[in-house]
């Protein structure tokens, strides 16, 4: 085989971890329908054409389904109890889009609006109640003819990229036999040896790989030589012509003789360094260039502490947000922005900055007077990120977790490393994001603990829901001129069988990371709407439910006609609920926010800004919200005894609020001297302990009783 032909042979090559198509494959189906009867015809009928059939009784375990196994498609029946066809849905399209699993909805109705909402919703087709059999294999054998050949335009593409990169390759072509080698210019170059009249034999050419990659490439050479292996493919470093060690890719496939023997071997040789070692997106080292750079580090300062330094972990708050909102070109813009900007945080000469992956950034920096130096850089890297940028036409302000590792020498006489380096700053990161006042902290031992409760929490706030462990409570807000109740805002908590009660403070930032925000903030809007609804019967009173609303709910198509989807179930008037809004969230896309707010607030709900006066607040935005309420943050009422300035400040945001035409809520009201401060500087709402803690549903029902 010539070289030539290898390339040409690579590029029509599947790639490696292609996924295999409908035909002679057995694709596998999930049945999703609460009537036993509906999902037996459906197997028996699926079966008989060959596919494999699971089967899921309800929403919830149709999404554990898919969590767990893909499947090639899924028939979703619309009407089931609890999380009917179209949250799950919607739910579904968030872990796979139509190319990797079409969804086929199944109605009884023959509702054309039901049908649009299903394609709307993410349906790639439906089929009617009773089925048809002819139909529905139909349906199903195309829907898997058109996921395949996506999959395969997928693939071609791959194919094509991989024959582009190889126009740059090095040729080589070994005869076993005679140990005559062949190495085209390209390859000679690549390696240094270009200008020296170098001419090896047989294998002397792997003398120029790494001594640390030597014995593997020998390796992965005889195995595919053995027959073991379809193509000979390794990863190593080989010097270039600075004498630089680069990462190459040395790919081959052996010809054989009628006996089966490999007499030749041909392939090519591709510099992969930048991908091994930068980041393709925004050009930074990436994670195995940073890791040996700490190494380094290391090296230097174990032999003389004064060189000390710092490892400091950034995570990107809300990104995936930016990625719901504006889609994943600008996210990838976004992060592009975010790399520029912390290189000219910090000088190059003092730090390395590099992208772990996704919305994570490191930077390793000389810290010669310990932790003062390294809480410089953090602050300048603070400043230098918390400064709102345009994605397109659009301003957004993000804000960085920061986690900080100190470089020092364990008093257990364990060895320091890179990895533990960075597992500190990540776990002192997460702690960063839980803090309010500075957006960076340091790393300390007991952190590692609280770092693995922390995924044990998230791996167990999954079943959560299932296994009917969170509540709500309640608490309720004041008139303050009537002294009366004018309603509850609904506070969840996490009953853990082994844990106890868990603070939302604990589990809530957790949810909002993995994502399962979504799945419990619906849980907790259907279940107060219920319960307000229920309260408004019994006693034929209005009583407003407020409930609280994170920015990745916003950002999910449908959310809009989930709420209005939960109203018309319960029965509770749109104007009796209240959504909240933390400042900080309204900013983090005012654009796109106002859009979804206004949409809320067309079907006569109540939009509040929560926590007002401790984010970042434009004042231009902030008149075009459409807002009713503006909630004061317990900061400023619990200092009201204390400082003249919060009441000035409490009073200058209740002017704020009568010029926007907006009810004040004031929270933390523990006295009554704040209380009555409160009253005489015009605040409408009152809701902290001196009136009453959450309480069970019962206690406030008791309050309701009491006051009607």
């Amino acid at each position: 085989m010539t070289s030539i032909e290898l390339n040409h042979e690579f590029a029509q090559a599947p790639p490696y971890h292609s996924e295999p198509v409908s035909q002679g494959y057995q694709s596998t189906v999930l049945v999703v329908d609460d009537e036993p009867v509906t999902r037996l015809k459906l197997r028996k009928l699926l079966g008989d054409e060959g596919y494999a059939v699971v089967e899921a009784e309800d929403g919830r375990h149709a999404l554990e389904q898919v969590q767990a196994k893909q499947f090639d498609l899924c028939l979703l029946d619309i009407s089931m109890p609890q999380l009917d066809g179209f949250r799950t849905l919607r739910l579904l399209r968030q872990l796979h889009d139509g190319a990797d699993m079409p969804i086929i909805m199944m109605t009884a109705s023959g509702d054309r609006d039901q049908v649009v909402k299903s394609f709307d919703s993410g349906a790639t087709d439906y089929i009617g109640k009773p089925i048809d059999p002819l139909v529905a294999i139909a349906r199903i054998k195309n829907q898997l003819l058109i996921r395949d050949a996506q999959r395969a335009l997928r693939h071609s593409e791959q194919r094509y990229a991989l024959a582009t990169r190889g126009t740059n390759d090095g040729m080589w072509d070994w005869d076993l036999s005679t140990g005559e080698l062949y190495l085209s210019p390209r390859w000679r170059s690549m390696v240094g040896v270009d200008s020296t009249d170098w001419q090896p034999r047989g294998s002397e050419w792997l003398n120029l790989i790494h001594e640390e990659d030597r014995a593997r490439a020998v390796a992965d050479l005889e195995t595919h030589l053995c027959g073991d292996t379809s193509h000979f493919e390794t990863e190593v470093r080989m010097q270039d012509q600075s004498k630089n060690f680069r990462w190459m890719l040395c790919r081959g496939v052996a010809t054989r003789d009628a006996s089966g023997m490999a007499s030749r071997i041909a392939g090519s040789l591709t510099d992969i360094t930048e991908g091994k070692v930068a980041d393709a997106l925004t050009g930074l080292p990436n994670r195995t260039l940073f890791r040996d750079r700490i190494e380094r580090s290391l090296e230097a300062f174990l032999r003389n502490p004064a060189k000390a330094f710092a490892v400091i972990y950034l995570d990107m708050d809300d990104f995936k947000s930016i990625n719901d909102h504006f889609g994943h070109q600008s996210g990838d813009d976004f992060l592009v922005t975010v790399a520029r900007r912390l290189e000219t945080a910090v000088r190059k000469s003092e730090a390395v900055i590099a992208r772990l992956g996704g919305d994570e950034f490191a930077v390793l920096v000389e810290c010669p007077h310990g932790r003062s130096d390294a809480e410089t850089i953090a602050q300048r890297l603070h400043q230098c990120v918390y400064t709102p940028m345009m994605l397109g036409e659009r301003e957004v302000l993000t804000r960085g977790s920061m986690g900080i590792s100190v470089a020092c020498i364990p008093s257990d006489g364990t060895t320091l490393t890179s990895d533990a380096m960075l597992a500190q700053a990540d776990a002192a990161m997460y702690h960063a994001k839980k803090q309010t006042d500075v957006s960076y902290c340091f790393f300390r031992e007991e952190m590692h603990a609280e770092n693995t409760a922390r995924v044990e929490i998230g791996n167990d706030l999954r079943h959560a829901i299932a296994r009917n462990q969170l509540r709500l409570n309640y608490q309720p807000l004041m008139l303050i001129a009537e002294n009366r109740t004018l309603g509850f805002e609904a506070l969840i908590r996490w009953e853990h069988p082994q844990r106890g009660m868990i603070s939302p403070a604990l589990f809530i930032p957790i949810a909002e990371t993995n994502g399962q925000i979504i799945e419990i903030g619906e849980w907790v809007l259907r279940e107060a709407c219920k319960q307000a609804a229920a309260w408004r019967a019994a006693h034929s009173q209005e009583i407003l439910m407020s409930v609280n609303v994170s920015i990745r709910q916003l950002s999910v198509n449908g959310f809009v006609d989930m709420v209005a989807e939960v109203l018309a179930e319960t029965g509770l008037p749109a104007r009796l609920l209240k959504l909240e809004v933390t400042e900080s969230m309204l900013m983090h896309d005012p654009e796109a926010t106002i859009a979804v707010l206004s949409q809320l607030r067309q079907q006569g709900i109540e939009i509040g800004i929560d926590d007002f006066g401790t984010g970042y607040s434009s004042l231009a935005y902030l008149h075009q919200m459409p807002l009713d309420v503006l909630k004061i943050d317990r900061t400023f009422v619990s200092q009201l005894e204390l400082s003249d300035k919060h009441g000035k400040i409490v009073k200058s945001i209740v002017a704020l609020a009568r010029s926007l035409d907006l009810r004040v809520v004031a929270e933390g009201v523990e006295t009554q001297h704040q209380l009555a401060e409160l009253a005489n500087l015009g605040a409408d709402i009152a809701q902290g302990y001196l009136l009453s803690r959450p309480v069970p549903a019962e206690e406030a029902e008791a309050m309701i009783q009491r006051q009607w």
